[in-house]
């Protein structure tokens, strides 16, 4: 190929076409169980979360309630995904060869999100104390206060998390609600860039055309009232049920339900690969399957269409 400016344009807007359609590929999750907030600064303090109020009869003048005051802040971080193209693969007609990469770089712009939140997650468990909850306790926790703060106050402390099994983790996420249990932080999105020009400098010096993506964004968490984590045997059904139980039992600091996993809409269970196959008998089968049930009398399957599965590798 010729290089001139020309052709250049032409080729990498034939690159462009081909980024879209890795990134159209992959199925993505975070938009699912997430809350997408869009930040407009370095960082951005969520101090409603953790806010619960309730009805009372109105008799005389309205009761404005004192809500617990809380600060979570999420830190906006840069990331980046470039490749370099050699200028003599281009003369030689040899681009074919980049095709791959670069609807891998779609490919790896659609998952990143995903990829940030799944890895929080598996941290959250891993080392609970370096994911930190807005009531300051980590947001898989055994002692999570439920109740009204201060002196002569009684408080309760409630559990999201059973670390008392052997196996892999798996969560079970309620994202029904416009505040959910973990939050991606947009501050800028995704975007492509070309250097391209024949007098850039990485051209002139390494024969180098650069094609990459970046964006400025990053992952917390919301409520851990709508998250469980459990490394129980899944294939025990007793086990989901007793998670599902705890999430239900949950109350508002006011002392009424919280209400998680009311809704069968908006709730997930994700699990790492290894536990794929049993989740998919747990949410799919007709009858029990597993710890529990009996081959010569089935039993119905009661936590069949319970839940929607997500299946993730950065949980492994």
């Amino acid at each position: 190929m010729e290089i001139s400016q020309a052709s250049l344009t032409a080729l990498f807007t034939g690159f462009d076409v081909i980024f879209q359609r890795g990134f159209e590929k992959p199925p993505s999750y975070y938009e699912q169980i997430a809350s997408v907030v869009r930040s407009t600064s370095r960082q951005t303090t969520y101090p409603w979360l953790g806010r619960t109020t309730r009805f009372r009869e109105w008799l005389g003048d309205r009761v404005v309630q004192a809500l617990e005051a809380h600060s979570y802040t999420i830190a906006n971080k840069n990331f980046e995904d470039t490749v370099a193209i050699d200028r003599n693969d281009l003369e030689d007609d040899n681009y074919g060869v980049y095709e791959p990469v670069i609807e891998q770089l779609g490919w790896d712009t659609k998952v990143h999100p995903d990829m940030l939140l799944f890895q929080m997650l598996k941290e959250a468990v891993d080392t609970p104390s370096s994911v930190a909850c807005y009531d300051g306790q980590p947001f898989f926790s055994t002692s999570h206060p439920v109740g009204p703060m201060g002196a002569g106050r009684r408080q309760t402390s409630v559990a999201n998390v059973n670390s008392s099994g052997s196996g892999a983790y798996w969560f079970l996420i309620d994202a029904s609600r416009a505040i959910r249990p973990f939050i991606f932080q947009l501050r800028r999105e995704y975007a492509l860039t070309r250097m391209v020009a024949l007098t850039d400098e990485a051209v002139f010096n390494r024969r180098e055309f650069r094609y990459g993506v970046d964006g400025r964004a990053n992952t917390g968490v919301g409520l851990w009232q709508l998250a469980y984590a459990s490394n129980q045997d899944l294939s025990n059904p007793a086990n989901y049920g007793a998670a599902r139980a705890a999430m239900r039992s949950v109350k508002t600091d006011g002392g009424l339900p919280f209400g998680a996993l009311s809704s069968r809409k908006g709730v997930y269970l994700m699990v790492p690969p290894s536990l794929e196959e049993v989740a998919r008998q747990l949410l799919n089968s007709e009858f029990m399957v597993g710890a529990g049930a009996s081959a010569s009398v089935p039993t119905t399957n009661i936590w069949r269409n319970s839940a929607d599965l997500i299946v993730s590798e950065y949980l492994a």
